[in-house]
């Protein structure tokens, strides 16, 4: 692997892995239009692995909050959210890639996760909201979400900060809970990722430190940023911003990749 596709393919997944604008979707534009190949299996496990670190950090507060005793409530809505996803990732994974894997289902895919988001922002648009809290129902509702972005192209973080808020959730209530959702997803896929490397006997390919902590790097960066721009958008309510980009995005595809 060469540094370039190292810091582009760091540089997309950790910026876009957090953003509603779907980084699955986005690795799958960028690997065709510049001819990279998928990343090897050790390396997108190391991604992974930053892109972790990015939301451990960002998230240390609330993650800690988790072990107090005000903490049951979140901690068993996390747990109950998660579990659409765990059951989509067992046995849809392989076929969701197979299927919606091509960059024209993609475009399609952006244009869906561009409608979903208007919900969200005219839930926050709304001058006599009506706030409710976090709640078990709510919390598989939003977990449904997650599991549907296993789907390429569809944003898991859109999908599910657009379901918190259409609930009723505050929007740095839903911004939260929709990231301490995916560290149990994302821990999920790395280990996944590092059972496949450990029963195959190889990394897929020699290993350059440098190039692989790079990437890695860069990723983790990138995911910070990520962060701190959607939670941004989402306190000021610009969550418009990201539908604009997806619909832009998904009709470019579609004029690319006819």
């Amino acid at each position: 692997m060469s540094v370039l596709e190292a810091v582009v393919s760091g540089m997309v997944q950790g910026f876009t892995e957090f953003l509603p604008v779907s980084s699955s979707g986005h690795l799958v534009f960028v690997h065709s239009i510049f001819g990279i190949g998928k990343p090897e299996v050790f390396f997108d496990l190391c991604l992974h692995f930053a892109t972790m670190g990015s939301v451990l950090i960002f998230f240390r507060r609330e993650i800690l909050g988790l072990f107090n005793p005000a903490g049951k409530t979140w901690r068993v809505c996390l747990a109950i959210g998660t579990v659409p996803a765990v059951l989509a990732g067992l046995f849809l994974e392989k076929h969701t890639s197979d299927i919606f894997g091509s960059p024209r289902v993609v475009s399609y895919m952006l244009l869906l996760t561009a409608a979903a988001l208007i919900p969200a922002q005219i839930a926050l648009s709304a001058k006599n909201r009506k706030v409710s809290e976090l709640g078990t129902s709510k919390a598989f509702l939003i977990g449904l979400a997650q599991a549907a972005a296993i789907v390429p192209g569809l944003s898991r973080s859109g999908l599910t900060i657009s379901t918190g808020l259409s609930l009723g959730m505050k929007a740095e209530e839903s911004f939260k809970f929709s990231f301490l959702l995916s560290i149990p997803i994302i821990a999920g896929a790395m280990l996944y990722k590092l059972l496949s490397v450990t029963m195959s006997g190889n990394e897929g390919g020699e290993v350059n430190i440098v190039v692989f902590a790079l990437g890695m790097a860069v990723a983790f960066f990138a995911g910070l940023a990520g962060l701190f721009f959607l939670k941004r958008a989402v306190i000021f309510k610009k969550i418009w911003v990201f539908s604009v980009y997806c619909f832009i995005a998904g009709f470019a595809g579609l004029l690319i990749w006819r």
